[in-house]
C-alpha cells in the first residue's frame, strides 16, 4: 500500500494520538509515530477490518457515478471493472483492468464465506456464455439480508449502485476472490 493511504487508515481507524497542538493538524503528532523506513509497520496494527470498512466507505461514496464503457475515474464515470479498479488502487493494492483478469487475482472464497472488500465476478448479460463478464465490490453477507454488492451497472441505474444477490445476478453469479 502507498504509504499516505497507509497513514490515512492508520489515522481514521483511531490508532492516531493528537497532543494539544497539532488536533489542526492533518497528520498526527510525529512524535507518537515510528513509521521508520518500513511502512509494514503500520499495516501490523491496522486491522485487516478497518482496511475492508475504509474500502468500503469509499466505495460508497461514489455512488451515482455514471456507467460509462470503458472509464476508470469519478469525472468520466466508471465501467463495472474501472469501478473495482479505481477503488482498490486508491488503497494501494494494483488489480487488472479487465473483470476476467480481477478473476484471476488474489484467492478463489466460497460464496458462504465472502465478506466486505471480496470480488465478486459474474457472467456478462448472457448468463448462457459462462465467462466473466462483471465485477462488483461485496459489501455485506448477513443470514438475514443476504449478500450486498456495489459496481457500476449498465442495467437500468446507469450508475454505480448497491445491489442484493438475487434475480438475474444469482443466476450470473461465477465466483468470489479474496485480495485483502
Amino acid at each position: 500500500m502507498k504509504a499516505a493511504h497507509l497513514i490515512k487508515i492508520f489515522c481514521l481507524t483511531g490508532l492516531c494520538f493528537l497532543n494539544n497542538h497539532s488536533l489542526n493538524a492533518k497528520f498526527p503528532d510525529k512524535s507518537y509515530l515510528n513509521i521508520g523506513a518500513n511502512t509494514h509497520d503500520i499495516v501490523a496494527v491496522t486491522s485487516e477490518v478497518d482496511a475492508e470498512k475504509e474500502i468500503i466507505a469509499f466505495a460508497k461514496k461514489l455512488l451515482g457515478v455514471p456507467y460509462r464503457y470503458g472509464q476508470t475515474s469519478p469525472n468520466t464515470g466508471f465501467d463495472c471493472s474501472g469501478f473495482v479498479y479505481y477503488v482498490f488502487k486508491e488503497f494501494g493494492i494494483s488489480l487488472p483492468r479487465s473483470s476476467a483478469g480481477m478473476g484471476q487475482a488474489g484467492a478463489d472464497v466460497a460464496l458462504e464465506e465472502a465478506k466486505a472488500g471480496d470480488i465478486i465476478l459474474f457472467t456478462g448479460t448472457n448468463p448462457a456464455k459462462r465467462s466473466i463478464g462483471h465485477v462488483g465490490i461485496v459489501l455485506s453477507n448477513e443470514d438475514k439480508e443476504g449478500l450486498r454488492f456495489i459496481h457500476a451497472s449498465s442495467g437500468k441505474a446507469q450508475a454505480v449502485t448497491e445491489t442484493n444477490l438475487e434475480g438475474s445476478y444469482q443466476r450470473r453469479f461465477m465466483k468470489v476472490v479474496r485480495v485483502l
